[in-house]
C-alpha cells in the first residue's frame, strides 16, 4: 500500500490536471519487450494504436518509429523485442535512435529480467542506463517510463512491486539535472485478471496503459518537453 501511496503522490504532483494540445508532430519510439511488441493483444497493436489515437484525435501528427512491425494499425512500427532484458533493449535501441531520431520514447522494460530473476539490485541503474543512453543524443526527446504490469507468478510479481519502487526515484534523478523524463504508472491500471497468460495484458489493459502514457506526454508537452522532430521522417 506504501508503494501504491507513494506513486499516487507523485502521480498528482507531476499531472495536476490534464492538458491536451494539437498542432504537434510526435515522433514517438515505443521501446522495450514483448509488452512493447504487443503480444497478448487480439490485434497485435498492444498499447500503442491507443496511444496513437489519443494524440491524433487531439489534431497532432503522430509517427510511430522503429525497426520492428507488429500489429494490424497503419502504423506499426515499434522497438519492442519479445524475450529480451532491459541491457539488450538499451543495445538495440541505441542502434536505432540515429535512424528513429524520436522526440518521444516510451519505455516499458523489465518483465524478463525479473522473471528470471537476473541482477535485481542492479535492475534500476540498468534502466537509468538506458534512458541516459535514450536523453544522450544531439537532439531533445522526452522519455516516459512505464512502471511494469503485474505478473500472475508470485515471486515474479514481488520482484515487480520492487523495481517498480525504485521508478520514482530513477526519474527523480534525471528530473533534477532538468532533463525531460516522466513516469507513466502502468501497474495502476493493470490488474492479474487483465493478463491473458499470466504476463501479457488484454486489449483493455492495454487501451488503458495507452491512456497513462498519453497523460504523461501530455504533462510534458505542457512542461515544454515536446520538442520539434529532428530531421525528415526515417
Amino acid at each position: 500500500m506504501l508503494f501504491k501511496a507513494s506513486l499516487l503522490t507523485l502521480a498528482l504532483a507531476i499531472f495536476p490536471s490534464a492538458h491536451a494540445f494539437s498542432g504537434k508532430t510526435a515522433r514517438i519510439m515505443p521501446i522495450g519487450a514483448s509488452i512493447t511488441n504487443g503480444v497478448g493483444s487480439s490485434h497485435g497493436n498492444g498499447y500503442r494504436d491507443d496511444l496513437y489515437n489519443l494524440l491524433a484525435n487531439d489534431g497532432n501528427t503522430v509517427n510511430m518509429v522503429g525497426r520492428q512491425k507488429a500489429g494490424d494499425f497503419h502504423d506499426p512500427d515499434n522497438e519492442g523485442y519479445p524475450g529480451a532484458i532491459i541491457s539488450e533493449v538499451n543495445d538495440r535501441s541505441q542502434e536505432a535512435m540515429p535512424i528513429m531520431r524520436p522526440n518521444v520514447a516510451t519505455i516499458l522494460v523489465g518483465t524478463n529480467d525479473m522473471s528470471r530473476s537476473i541482477d535485481l539490485a542492479g535492475a534500476p541503474d540498468r534502466i537509468w542506463k538506458l534512458i541516459d543512453d535514450v536523453l544522450n543524443w544531439e537532439w531533445l526527446t522526452m522519455v516516459v517510463v512505464a512502471t511494469l504490469p503485474p505478473n500472475a507468478n508470485g515471486d515474479t510479481n514481488a520482484r515487480i512491486d520492487a523495481f517498480n519502487a525504485a521508478l520514482p526515484g530513477v526519474v527523480q534523478r534525471f528530473n533534477d539535472q532538468g532533463r525531460w523524463v516522466l513516469l507513466a504508472d502502468a501497474h495502476s491500471v493493470v490488474g492479474l485478471g487483465d493478463l491473458v497468460d499470466g504476463t501479457h495484458p488484454n486489449d483493455a489493459a492495454f487501451e488503458r496503459i495507452g491512456r497513462k502514457f498519453y497523460e504523461a506526454i501530455q504533462e510534458g508537452e505542457r512542461r515544454g518537453w515536446l520538442a520539434d522532430v529532428f530531421g525528415a521522417p526515417p
